[in-house]
């Protein structure tokens, strides 16, 4: 989505746990709803997408997208809102961690116009940290976005679920014959451009987005 949404996104946060952390995505979907509140009413109001990862160690970590400016060469501006970030997340989940103030989040300007597709593209390619903990409960959403971040497809392609899979053979991610079909597949589409026949495949059909 990072990829194809007229929103222009300039800034990443990350926030992680300390050596103590939820095991329960009830909970830490709680504390992102609250560090989104905290986001919107610190900014005045942004446009935002956001995506769960988990750590070696089995923690959660979350990454932010959104769209506030700030001054290009303002150091002390954002000094500032790393406090108030660090500050806002160690508040919400709670933390008893002196580390963890100061080493609990990042904040990162994305330089280039195309920085925020390069990001979620560079995150959504690390599969491994995909993979839910045995340990990790209600896991719900691994990523969302606030409702005026509207995809706009580059492209739609009439497919079955055969010519899906054919298109992905040899990914290395690729879902097996008994698996289903993921509803994200991430930097694909020039799999589908190179193997998917315009001409309609019949009646068992889907539409992928590319």
């Amino acid at each position: 989505m990072a990829q194809n949404t007229d929103v222009h996104f300039r800034n990443m946060i990350t926030l992680t746990y300390p050596k103590e952390f939820p095991s329960d995505g009830l909970t830490v979907k709680y504390h992102l709803h609250q560090f989104l509140t905290w986001l919107r009413k610190d900014t005045g109001g942004c446009s935002y997408l956001w995506f769960l990862e988990f750590q070696a160690r089995g923690a959660p970590h979350i990454h932010i997208l959104y769209d506030t400016p700030y001054p290009k060469r303002n150091r002390q501006a954002y000094t500032d809102l790393r406090l108030r970030v660090s500050m806002a997340w160690y508040r919400i989940v709670g933390s008893k961690d002196e580390k963890h103030l100061s080493a609990g989040t990042r904040v990162e300007r994305l330089r280039k116009p195309d920085g925020a597709a390069r990001y979620a593209t560079k995150y959504a390619w690390k599969m491994k940290q995909k993979a839910v903990p045995p340990a990790y409960q209600n896991v719900g959403r691994l990523w969302a976005a606030s409702r005026d971040v509207k995809p706009r497809p580059l492209g739609f392609v009439r497919a079955t679920e055969d010519d899906i899979r054919g298109a992905l053979e040899g990914w290395q991610y690729a879902p097996n014959s008994v698996t289903p079909l993921y509803r994200v597949l991430y930097n694909q589409a020039n799999r589908f451009r190179d193997h998917l026949d315009p001409a309609d495949p019949g009646d068992d059909t889907r539409d992928v987005t590319t």
